[in-house]
């Protein structure tokens, strides 16, 4: 049985400011979970059920392990269908900004505020070897509960630097900069530089006028279709184009 003030704790991180007082975020499921203690012992405190530790003998002595009920399961779970095992950890560190520079390839996102759809960006660049992402001030927190679920343990290999994107963007002035826009030019027919920077826009608004000045080209995917679709889900979208990117 879990205590009040755990049960108060782990309720508290479903909260963008608990979150950020603290420094701590909540992940939870079995496939993400394991998949982080698979690959880093770096977690603060894990909270399962007696049949998930049966599962798993080895996490239950450990001091920092605490067994919950279904009960408890029930009310500190932010799924429809709780499962079973939950893990505390403590947010990134934040990095310099000049410590980007050496990446060949970055990724940018302006007022991406889906939660689903940024988990499932950082769980790509991931995937296409994207270590940063440059993030607006108003795009979604990385920590939200539906990001971390999205992208499951991707969140702890992908950096994302929040803040003016226009400045940052500026500060990166050895990288080519692509806006991918409607207005821009085919993708299958663009030569890339070999240090891009892609700069993607929100899921309803696209990218602001302020931020679409500074790219260097506007590049498009096209479509094939007479069907009338004007445009792709973001995260679609940039599975698309770091594809591109990485075969040329």
């Amino acid at each position: 049985m879990l205590s009040k003030n755990q049960i108060k704790k782990l309720r508290g991180l479903q909260r963008k400011k608990e979150r950020k007082n603290t420094g701590l975020y909540v992940v939870e499921g079995k496939k993400i979970v394991e998949e982080i203690l698979d690959s880093s012992s770096d977690w603060l405190e894990l909270y399962a059920t007696s049949g998930w530790f049966r599962q798993h003998p080895k996490y239950e002595e450990l001091d920092k392990s605490f067994e919950m009920s279904e009960k408890d399961l029930a009310q500190v779970s932010t799924l429809k269908t709780p499962n079973e095992v939950l893990l505390v950890l403590k947010q990134k560190d934040e990095i310099d900004l000049t410590e980007v520079q050496s990446d060949k390839m970055i990724l940018a996102l302006d007022g991406v505020k889906d939660p689903g759809n940024m988990g499932t960006i950082i769980r790509l660049a991931d995937w296409f070897g994207v270590k940063h992402i440059l993030c607006t001030s108003d795009s979604v927190d990385q920590y939200n509960p539906k990001t971390v679920q999205s992208a499951m343990g991707s969140i702890n290999s992908v950096q994302l630097h929040y803040g003016d994107l226009a400045q940052m963007l500026s500060d990166l002035n050895t990288h080519q900069i692509y806006a991918c826009d409607l207005d821009g030019a085919s993708i299958y027919k663009t030569d890339l530089a070999e240090q891009s920077i892609l700069l993607m826009g929100s899921e309803s608004h696209g990218i602001s006028d302020e931020i679409l000045h500074l790219a260097d080209q506007k590049i498009t995917i096209p479509s094939f279709s007479n069907s009338g679709i004007d445009s792709l889900n973001v995260a679609t979208a940039t599975a698309i184009v770091l594809s591109e990117f990485r075969s040329k």
